[in-house]
């Protein structure tokens, strides 16, 4: 039998806890990321006109895009300045 002694055990312990938390660590800026472009501005909301549906854009320069639950093509509203 191979002796252990309990500090090997504790560093053993120790470092599967830090790779733990480095992975969690990472997935979470991945997700954070990903996410980042996902935020409500006015210049990238669609309202379906068929459904009535408003939603947000995949990608910050189209002007026409799907709607996700009717398939109609919509279009982006130009707001109006006064």
């Amino acid at each position: 039998m191979i002796p252990i002694q309990p500090i090997q055990i504790f560093h053993v312990y120790l470092y599967l806890w830090l790779v733990i938390l480095i992975i969690l660590w990472f997935r979470e800026e991945l997700r954070r990321r990903k996410n980042f472009g996902w935020s409500v501005v006015k210049k990238r909301l669609y309202f379906c006109d068929n459904c009535s549906l408003s939603f947000l854009a995949r990608h910050d320069g189209e002007n026409v895009t799907r709607c996700p639950r009717c398939n109609e093509l919509c279009f982006i509203r130009k707001s109006k300045r006064m």
